[in-house]
């Protein structure tokens, strides 16, 4: 349903990837890599927002030729923050978008606990609360693919459940939803399949079983990695080995 061919992205003269592809289905994919790795900036060629050579097909359709009044039915970018103007209020950001379905976007404000915001201005809530209302606002449309950057950088525990078992659940129903995090816990729960960027290329492209390998994340992450499964749930720790060999 996604298919990513030879996908370049340059800023100027800097590579950010190159030569990336991939194919999914309906599923729920973690997007990890160190900081500056360009998980940002895939989501956004994906979502057609940045310059990029290489094709994005959804449903065998390219990118290129969706008119950019259309893409919604196709793609949906949710960024964690947004600038905006000073006076802007919650209420205001949630009703800005003319694809979302109002029937929707009123359940993903209960949801996701923002209801009681929706007359505060942006620069009046938590990061948290913010992030929470663009969720809402972007999972109200009716997408055939989901990019959602770093949904779990500024929610609180609760909330990271919260919204975590709605991106499974949208997966669940057919969606393509792609989650770029750096928080792999509780990510790892509930995700089907990796991808990693690292040094400009994929560096993970595999099944959960396949990807969460400790060898792999060690490398990845420049370092070592534990990865503990009980109880059906998986946790990825970074070990410092300065302190545990202290």
């Amino acid at each position: 349903m996604l298919e990513v061919r030879n996908l370049s992205v340059a800023y100027g003269e800097v590579n950010v990837f190159r030569g990336v592809s991939f194919e999914l289905g309906p599923s729920l994919v973690a997007l990890i890599g160190p900081n500056g790795s360009g998980k940002t900036t895939l989501l956004k060629a994906i979502a057609g927002m940045v310059p990029y050579s290489g094709e994005v097909l959804i449903d065998g359709t390219n990118l290129r030729s969706i008119h950019t009044c259309e893409r919604a039915r196709y793609v949906t970018y949710i960024p964690p923050t947004i600038s905006a103007l000073p006076d802007m209020t919650i209420g205001d950001l949630l009703l800005s978008d003319n694809s979302a379905d109002m029937a929707l976007l009123e359940e993903y404000v209960r949801v996701f606990g923002v209801e009681h915001l929706l007359f505060r201005r942006i620069w009046e809530v938590s990061s948290g609360e913010l992030e929470r209302a663009l969720l809402a606002r972007g999972l109200a449309r009716h997408s055939r693919v989901l990019l959602v950057d770093e949904p779990l950088s500024y929610t609180d525990v609760r909330y990271q459940l919260v919204i975590m078992r709605c991106l499974r659940r949208l997966a669940d129903e057919g969606r393509v939803v792609i989650v770029a995090s750096n928080q792999l816990n509780p990510l790892l729960n509930y995700v089907d399949h990796v991808l990693a960027l690292k040094d400009g290329r994929l560096f993970i492209n595999a099944s959960l079983e396949a990807g969460v390998d400790e060898r792999r994340l060690s490398e990845l992450y420049g370092v070592k990695m534990k990865v503990i499964v009980a109880d059906n749930t998986v946790d990825v720790v970074p070990i410092d080995e300065v302190l545990s060999r202290g």
